[in-house]
């Protein structure tokens, strides 16, 4: 191929990703933009439904300390939640892989565990520990199990056999074979993993503040709802979803930086 063929094939690809690079950003604003223009119309209709836009802006402009500080009380629950949810299913997941028969004997009560409602499970939890932060963080950490503990069995079961029986052969020791390539080659299912047990925690902190306390965005919701103050149960609604996602975007990150491959 000539130079000057090689330079328009460049060109040619920078063009592309250029406008791959705009339309990626395009493509999100013009929906939001959208989905804006339909709360509007629906807001200024039916206003006992959604309240305008600009109402729930001015009440997060007006106290923001008010959000701020109970969607910290909610994301400590969250990372704590997910911490030891995390954890748990981690080691269960090693154990499960080098002993079988755990499967069998630990899957029906993981099952059982993700199956169960969780609002179901907060009052009860109150009860056993009390007004405090345990139960909203062991909801949390229920939350965060399942999904990590899917992905960790079937990332940690996921390796190539031909680099397995190399590792046999030179007599390498179960330890070994975890750490240098078990957790290895596991880790786009682990952070995948992450990923679900992060938005899961914050899910399940936010619904176990329902019920049993007056501090964060679960209970600033059900106030809201209570008293019929849509501007504000929007309000705790947007913040736990940007929470959400700025836990999703921190695992992404961590994901490239330790995935390079």
């Amino acid at each position: 191929m000539t130079a000057d063929g090689i330079g328009l094939l460049r060109r040619s690809r920078a063009a592309r990703g250029a406008r791959h690079a705009v339309l990626t950003i395009l493509a999100p604003l013009i929906l939001f933009a959208l989905l804006g223009t339909a709360w509007q119309l629906t807001a200024d209709n039916l206003h006992s439904i959604l309240p305008p836009l600009q109402e729930v802006a001015g009440d997060i402009l007006e106290r923001p300390a008010f959000y701020f500080s109970n969607t910290w009380e909610t994301l400590q629950s969250a990372l704590w939640g997910l911490f030891f949810g995390v954890a748990i299913a981690l080691l269960l997941a090693v154990a499960i892989v080098h002993v079988r028969v755990l499967r069998a004997a630990i899957m029906p009560v993981a099952l059982i565990l993700n199956v169960t409602p969780v609002v179901a499970i907060s009052p009860a939890l109150v009860v056993a520990f009390g007004f405090n932060s345990i139960p909203h963080i062991i909801v949390a950490a229920i939350s965060a199990f399942f999904p990590m503990l899917i992905n960790s069995i079937s990332g940690l079961q996921n390796i190539d056999r031909e680099a397995l029986d190399v590792f046999r052969v030179m007599g390498a020791s179960q330890r070994d074979v975890l750490l240098r390539l078990r957790l290895p080659s596991s880790l786009p299912f682990l952070f995948a993993g992450l990923r679900l047990s992060a938005a899961s925690a914050m899910i399940g902190a936010v619904v176990s503040e329902f019920t049993g306390t007056a501090k964060g965005i679960g209970a600033v919701i059900v106030t809201a709802t209570a008293y019929l103050n849509l501007s504000q149960m929007w309000g705790a609604i947007f913040f736990s979803a940007v929470t959400s996602l700025l836990l999703l975007g921190a695992v992404t990150v961590a994901e490239r930086l330790t995935i390079r491959w």
